[in-house]
């Protein structure tokens, strides 16, 4: 049985998180709730359920989308500092300054 209270709580939480752009509540409703995300079908009979499921759907898409950009952006810069410390390493001297 689907607890819609929970779906509803879960998808207003998460909304909340995503304008917010809250990378660790984010991640910390979704790391929580994961079995109860991945638990959730659309039900034939009850059209509110299927509504707010829908709901929850776009929520979490852009919550993932938030998590995607957040890690190519760091993967980025962790990039651009081993570039930066690499080019440094090749002039003489370095390796003995102070």
């Amino acid at each position: 049985m689907l607890d819609i209270d929970q779906l509803t709580l879960l998808t207003d939480a998460l909304e909340e998180a995503v304008s917010l752009e809250d990378l660790d509540e984010i991640q910390r409703l979704c790391a929580e709730n994961n079995d109860f995300i991945f638990s959730l079908e659309p039900d034939k009979k009850n059209a509110l359920v299927n509504e707010k499921l829908k709901c929850l759907i776009k929520v979490h898409q852009s919550a993932i989308l938030i998590v995607k950009n957040t890690h190519k952006a760091m993967h980025n810069q962790l990039y651009q500092s081993i570039k930066v410390r690499k080019s440094v390493s090749k002039y003489k001297g370095v390796k003995h300054a102070e």
